[in-house]
């Protein structure tokens, strides 16, 4: 196998984490959770920011997911 299970699984709670981390640090910035407006000074930055970090933590996600699927259905023989 190219990766291993425990670096998929390791990427797929990376990716939630990350998730939750924005909108963890909006709270923690006094907005609400996802709340990217206060990410920034600018809030245009900041929705930019959110956007991005929130976009990148679901691909890391949905990409560790999909490829543990792929590896149960069709397992590396050695």
């Amino acid at each position: 196998m190219i990766v291993s299970a425990n670096t998929l699984r390791i990427f797929s709670a990376l990716g939630l984490l990350l998730y939750i981390g924005v909108g963890v640090v909006a709270l923690m910035k006094g907005g609400n959770f996802l709340d990217y407006n206060v990410l920034s000074s600018s809030p245009i930055s900041g929705q930019h920011i959110g956007i991005f970090m929130i976009e990148l933590g679901v691909g890391i996600t949905v990409g560790a997911t999909m490829t543990t699927i792929f590896f149960i259905f069709f397992p590396v023989e050695s």
